[in-house]
């Protein structure tokens, strides 16, 4: 797959200290990711805010932004295929694929989840367009998703401050969380992410800290000092944090939420956003005021 260089730096080192429950933290300074460049825009594509990027399980890139058509399609290769959504979205926010390959998008504004194709087609409409609410046949403002093991899908409902848990058909199985700063409680479930153990990752963007929980939503701990959260990646045995207030990314461990490393910073990338990555390894970040999408490679 080739991309579109910049003449933005390629690697960027930095020493950081923080500290994380109450200990000194020094952080590597090499970099873990290396930019490619970035994904290449069609230029007849009205581009706006680029909010989310998905990988599909052959290769494929899907890109969600705010202006028109608001949902990109790339072959595996990297080239543009087609788009579709015109006119559909209130506010784009959060682009997911499922182990079928259907492609699924979060809209803000209009309080739905969207159900495509590969090609585009409409399959389904969870929520009520329009509509917000926080009963369990409506959302408000769901930001992001993430698909369990079993074919489940979790729901970051930031409106409501809580997480939604339906079934591979849409059918509403639980809930959990509230507005609020305590344990299971969320300023705004901005971010969502899933591991091969099927526990759930939350950006709790405004509280400063990401949350787990295992799949029925027991809470099982908070890691905090690396920043505000937007969006969160499970890779390996890694959780990757972008922070759009920083511009930067964080490396968490899985075992423990130690921060390892952190990189990035307002030269690297603008507002870092929702991403996703694919099996050669690469991380795919949207930038919602680069108006972009931005391609690293692993380094080590």
């Amino acid at each position: 797959m080739r991309f579109r260089l910049s003449g933005l730096r390629r690697s960027y080192l930095r020493a950081v200290a923080v500290f994380a429950s109450g200990t000194l933290l020094a952080i590597a300074s090499a970099d873990p990711y290396r930019s490619e460049g970035f994904l290449k825009i069609p230029e007849d594509v009205e581009l706006d805010a680029v909010s989310a990027v998905a990988v599909g399980p052959a290769g494929q890139l899907y890109v969600l932004h705010r202006g028109e058509p608001p949902v990109l399609a790339y072959d595996a290769a990297g080239k543009f295929s087609h788009g579709w959504g015109g006119g559909m979205f209130g506010v784009a926010h959060g682009l997911r694929v499922d182990a079928e390959g259907n492609v699924w998008a979060t809209d803000n504004n209009l309080h739905v989840l969207w159900k495509f194709s590969p090609e585009g087609k409409v399959l389904a409409t969870y929520g009520e367009a329009g509509v917000g609410g926080d009963d369990e046949t409506h959302f408000r403002s769901p930001d992001d998703i993430a698909f369990a093991s079993n074919g489940d899908i979790y729901v970051a409902d930031a409106g409501n401050g809580r997480i939604v848990r339906l079934a591979a058909d849409g059918t509403f199985k639980a809930q959990w969380g509230r507005k609020g700063s305590g344990e299971g409680e969320f300023a705004a479930a901005h971010g969502i992410g899933i591991d091969a153990e099927d526990r759930i990752y939350v950006a709790d963007r405004g509280n400063d800290r990401v949350q787990v929980f295992s799949k029925d939503g027991t809470f099982v701990a908070a890691w905090s000092g690396f920043g505000n959260p937007f969006g969160v990646q499970v890779v390996g045995d890694e959780l990757i944090v972008t922070d759009g207030d920083a511009h930067t990314i964080s490396h968490l461990s899985l075992s423990d939420g130690r921060m390892t490393h952190q990189w990035g910073g307002p030269e690297a990338l603008l507002l870092p956003h929702l991403m996703d990555h694919d099996r050669s390894g690469r991380l795919f970040v949207t930038e919602v005021t680069g108006q972009r999408v931005q391609v690293f490679g692993r380094v080590n």
